[in-house]
């Protein structure tokens, strides 16, 4: 019966929605966290052939039935979350689009909206995970005090000097279709075909660098248990066709008794 497997397409694609839903609620208080949503498309459509009238060429339509849905996507929205103060001297925040650099030990780059920076024991600048900031940035020991400005230098003064030296500046990358690029975890993303290659972002392309600030995850949990509600109730819906389904079955089952 054609209706159990329709169903059971529904039923995976709604499973799958609510994953996704459960991932974005999780990721709530991650710093940086993009949400995502599920892209979904109808199945093939069988044409079954139906008797012409006499003297009749044509039909205005036809007799197609449905084979079902899937999931074809996930579709991240990188609209930027709330910026929140937090007076650490390395936390950055974008406003805006882009995103920060960060390498590995082998020198493979990594993309991040999560600025929550800090210094290693080398006094470069690095993630949690230990992956430093390309162009690598290293602030002395004995810097009294270091400032990030809006366009991304970073400057130290030291004690006993009214000299500002230039450490480095903050390297920030943006690319066509964000929405394509691959999340590997870890707040990181690698650039794939469909997001197109990185861009360095300048000033005049509206590049700002908040300190002493964190973008928080863009989540609604509002709009997320709604979105999870309409899946739990499409999910069973589908799950009553495959029982009147059943039940259908059974009567024919039990016409040759």
């Amino acid at each position: 019966m054609r209706a159990l497997y329709t169903a059971a397409t529904g039923m995976t694609a709604q499973q799958l929605r609510i994953d996704n839903i459960a991932n974005n609620l999780a990721n709530v208080s991650t710093t940086g966290f993009k949400k995502s949503r599920g892209s979904f498309e109808d199945l093939l459509y069988e044409t079954i052939p139906t008797g012409a009238a006499r003297g009749q060429t044509g039909r205005p339509t036809e007799l197609q039935v449905g084979s079902g849905t899937r999931m074809v996507g996930m579709n991240r929205d990188f609209t930027p979350g709330r910026v929140v103060a937090t007076g650490n001297t390395f936390d950055m925040a974008i406003t805006g689009r882009g995103f920060f650099v960060v390498e590995d030990v082998n020198g493979q780059e990594f993309y991040t909206r999560d600025g929550n920076f800090i210094l290693n024991n080398e006094g470069d600048l690095v993630n949690h995970s230990g992956m430093r900031l390309s162009p690598g940035i290293s602030v002395p020991l004995d810097a009294s005090e270091v400032s990030i400005s809006a366009d991304g230098d970073v400057v130290a003064t030291f004690e006993g000097s009214t000299d500002e030296v230039v450490l480095g500046t903050i390297r920030v990358v943006d690319f066509t279709n964000p929405g394509g690029l691959e999340a590997i975890g870890g707040n990181l993303y690698v650039p794939t075909p469909a997001s197109g290659m990185p861009d360095e972002m300048y000033p005049e392309d509206g590049l700002q660098i908040m300190q002493a600030y964190l973008e928080g995850s863009n989540v609604d949990v509002a709009e997320e248990l709604v979105d999870m509600i309409v899946a739990q109730r499409a999910y069973e819906l589908t799950s009553k066709v495959v029982q009147s389904a059943d039940e259908a079955l059974q009567i024919v089952t039990n016409l040759k008794r």
